[in-house]
């Protein structure tokens, strides 16, 4: 099966000798993935015996040694290197407040891994997987296959304890592990639907209980978090498909496909709510109810209590903050590995102001290439940054900077290379930084730019009256 029977974009992208499967397994983006989720299953008591030390650092090493391969030999991508030297400044901050922090042990802890850990996502989502329309399909090939093996674990293990009770994966893994992969996952999905013309082909209708299997886990897992990760960029999304034609209001037949699933969504939550014994297997959803009455859990209590510390120790040191693994120290007095589960207030309570702008700083690299015209034509772009906001307010519940890998890693596939209308204004950005160089380096050109003569003369054949690209129009294939 070819990629383009999967994905329409990738008709855009060289033709691959080699059988989907073949490139998807021995490429980058498996060995990568593996790397960024190998929480998700190296505690799996069959899996362990076949790793002589832990897969985070083995897959870290062999996607650290094929990036690195991967960025020698092409052109530097000019957008995702002033990302990753932003990332680089905000680090260098991290390092300079070991000179005031109380923290010793937590705080080099957290160090190495926002260095290393986040580090090499940022080079593979901005450097690597962003600089090829391709790898990027690849990847999500690569998520979903992942994301799949997870759901049907889970669902194993729901049959084998019954439901309502939170469920454990590969040796311990839980709602908020799983969960995220699946969410991630359906973001995918989401974007591809949300640009096709037809409602009932084949791919669509194969998807579509993929996405439902998706969201049964985050509905039954338990995790509030990847619920809510999953539902709000979607709906933040939805305008996306309504355009003004003059006194017309016109809706992309994709973007139907969302709300008649959001509509089965809520009705499945109402009843789900409305029905006693259903609802209490409905793991995510007691969970909710608990969070709003006055039984909350011992987890929503406890970071209830964390916001409130951490405004208050932020306004301690507004401008320098208290320094990287200052919070456990200044908290419980203790140098263990503890965070606000936040990492807006971490940064602000630990960076203080000035490592809050450079965070922004980073993060205003990661989006300042994208548009509303964009969004709308772009099934890449919009899987980018539905996956990165998921990531965001993910982040802004859970985990630390050295835990948030993913986060880091859906930023920079913000930076993904743009369809062909769009490459004058991108590509100002995008000139090799040695293009004095030998003139025989001029054939060293990216794929998705070997392309992009031809889809033009295409754009300009073919004329779509619902959706347009500056001067030309885009046909519903190519999405």
């Amino acid at each position: 099966m070819r990629a383009e029977t999967l994905f329409p974009s990738v008709t855009m992208l060289p033709r691959q000798r080699l059988p989907l499967f073949v490139q998807v397994i021995f490429s980058f983006e498996t060995a990568f993935l593996l790397f960024l989720f190998a929480g998700r299953y190296k505690a799996n008591p069959v899996l362990q015996p076949l790793f002589p030390v832990d897969p985070l650092v083995i897959f870290g090493v062999v996607s650290f040694a094929i990036g690195i391969w991967i960025i020698s030999t092409e052109r530097l991508y000019v957008p995702g290197f002033i990302v990753f030297t932003s990332f680089c400044i905000f680090v260098a901050w991290m390092w300079i407040s070991l000179i005031w922090t109380p923290g010793a042990v937590y705080a080099r802890e957290k160090l190495l891994a926002v260095t290393f850990l986040d580090g090499l996502a940022i080079i593979a989502g901005a450097l690597v997987i962003a600089n090829s329309r391709e790898r990027f399909f690849r990847f999500m090939v690569c998520l979903n296959v992942f994301a799949f093996i997870l759901a049907v674990m889970v669902l194993m293990e729901v049959i084998r304890i019954g439901p309502g009770r939170i469920v454990l994966i590969n040796g311990g893994d839980d709602y908020l592990g799983y969960g995220r992969v699946c969410g991630l996952a359906s973001m995918t999905i989401f974007a591809y639907l949300a640009t096709q013309e037809r409602l009932a082909s084949k791919v669509n209708l194969a998807l579509l209980p993929l996405l439902s299997f998706y969201i049964w886990v985050l509905l039954f897992g338990g995790g509030k978090g990847p619920l809510l990760s999953a539902l709000i960029p979607v709906m933040m999304i939805l305008p996306l498909g309504v355009l003004l034609r003059g006194k017309r209001v016109l809706i992309k037949r994709g973007h139907l496909i969302l709300l008649a699933g959001l509509a089965a969504v809520v009705a499945a939550i109402l009843w789900v709510l409305l029905d006693p014994d259903l609802a209490r297997t409905a793991t995510t959803l007691n969970r909710f109810s608990r969070l709003f009455s006055d039984n909350q859990g011992v987890s929503d209590q406890r970071r209830e209590t964390q916001f409130w510390e951490f405004l208050e120790l932020g306004d301690q040191a507004p401008i320098l903050g208290h320094g990287v693994g200052a919070w456990p120290i200044l908290t419980y007095g203790v140098d263990i590995r503890h965070h606000p589960h936040s990492l807006p207030l971490e940064v602000v309570g630990e960076m203080g102001v000035v490592g809050l702008i450079l965070f922004t700083l980073m993060c205003f690299a990661c989006i300042r290439f994208i548009t509303l015209a964009r969004l709308r034509q772009d099934p890449f772009l919009l899987a980018a940054l539905l996956m990165a906001l998921n990531m965001w307010i993910n982040a802004g519940t859970s985990g630390d900077l050295g835990e948030n890998r993913p986060f880091f890693f859906t930023m920079g596939l913000l930076l993904i290379r743009p369809l062909a209308e769009h490459v004058a204004s991108f590509s100002k950005v995008t000139v090799d930084a040695h293009e004095d160089d030998d003139a025989g380096d001029d054939h060293e050109i990216e794929d998705d730019r070997q392309g992009f003569s031809t889809i033009r003369r295409r754009l300009s054949a073919r004329i779509d009256d619902d959706v347009s690209v500056g001067r030309g129009t885009l046909p519903a294939h190519t999405l």
